[in-house]
């Protein structure tokens, strides 16, 4: 690797970091360092039948999961490339190797001396610096076509690439506005069913992967009013909806809201459109004054309002954070 390559690859983990942070996960010891690869064999290449290097993890984070009732330790893996180094071969060959460090972390000493047992989950973040050139349909293309297994138990890997990562820049962006004028913020983690275990109605101050690749992000938060009679604590729902807005789309949302979550069972219910959404505007202001009209033919205090969230275009400067 040039120097050149190693200054945009560090300047990308510094940003990675930065975002991971915002998103309110929990890091595990130091950025870039190494581990022993146990499996040499295994992890040899066509060049070399045993691996002579250690594996290299760029970061490790920690958190619980309110879903799967479990804790999970993440290897995260960034890259940054042109449009022309996001290839189908490159993105298995990354694959490959976020696998290979998970299994070897899984049962790494020096791992386990940082406080964590078991590493089943990855999250590769590439991030195309050629914007304009960036395709997210070729990208979904060449995922569904590669195929990664390992030699060890069952590993999670996920994959974000442009189209993720500027998502949750905006969901960041927005959130920390909410939180400049709120009392208190925290995601939501409605009951739900994950393999075969039922998770109960949680919040926490931290988005897990699951969420983080949904259509939509469930948080909630508490502001004071302040009148002439005292305050009043104003408890708000939000939604942070990420799919497509069609009237069906939007419909299957509120369903889930309304039925599934008890979403409604708050002073507010605020939704957040990502981007502008110029297009679907009639359909959302129509979605909009529909469910306001049954609210209020049913006697409910509930308060409805809707906003559109930034639509980044690239990762703002101050990503580049410290180490």
């Amino acid at each position: 690797m040039s120097e050149i390559q190693q200054f945009y690859g560090e300047r990308w983990t510094k940003q990675t970091k930065t975002l991971l942070n915002k998103l309110g996960w929990c890091q595990v010891g130091s950025s870039n360092f190494d581990i022993p690869c146990i499996n040499k064999s295994a992890h040899g290449s066509k060049e070399d039948t045993e691996r002579k290097n250690d594996h290299g993890i760029d970061l490790l984070y920690k958190y619980y999961d309110p879903f799967l009732g479990d804790n999970l330790n993440i290897i995260v893996e960034s890259k940054k490339r042109n449009w022309a180094g996001v290839t189908k071969s490159n993105i298995e060959s990354f694959l490959k190797q976020v696998l290979q460090t998970m299994e070897c972390a899984d049962i790494s000493e020096k791992i386990q001396q940082l406080g964590v047992t078991g590493v089943r989950n990855g999250l590769l973040m590439i991030w195309c610096d050629e914007t304009e050139q960036y395709n997210y349909e070729k990208v979904k293309e060449y995922l569904s076509d590669i195929s990664v297994s390992g030699k060890r138990s069952p590993k999670t890997i996920y994959v974000a690439t442009n189209n993720e990562i500027l998502r949750w820049v905006s969901l960041v962006d927005y959130k920390e506005r909410i939180e400049g004028r709120s009392e208190s913020f925290e995601f939501f983690y409605p009951s739900s069913i994950y393999g075969k275990k039922r998770s109960i109605a949680n919040q926490k101050s931290y988005i897990n992967l699951i969420q983080l690749f949904s259509s939509y992000i469930f948080a909630k938060s508490t502001k004071i009013e302040h009148h002439s009679r005292g305050t009043n604590l104003i408890n708000i729902n939000h939604v942070f909806y990420f799919a497509e807005p069609t009237k069906e789309e939007l419909n299957i949302m509120y369903k889930l809201v309304s039925e599934y979550f008890q979403f409604e069972s708050a002073d507010e219910l605020h939704i957040h459109f990502y981007g502008e959404q110029v297009a679907y505007r009639e359909a959302i202001n129509e979605f909009i004054r529909t469910k306001r009209d049954y609210i209020q033919s049913n006697s409910s205090t509930l308060k409805m309002e809707y906003s559109y969230m930034n639509e980044f275009k690239t990762i703002p400067e101050d990503y580049f954070g410290e180490e």
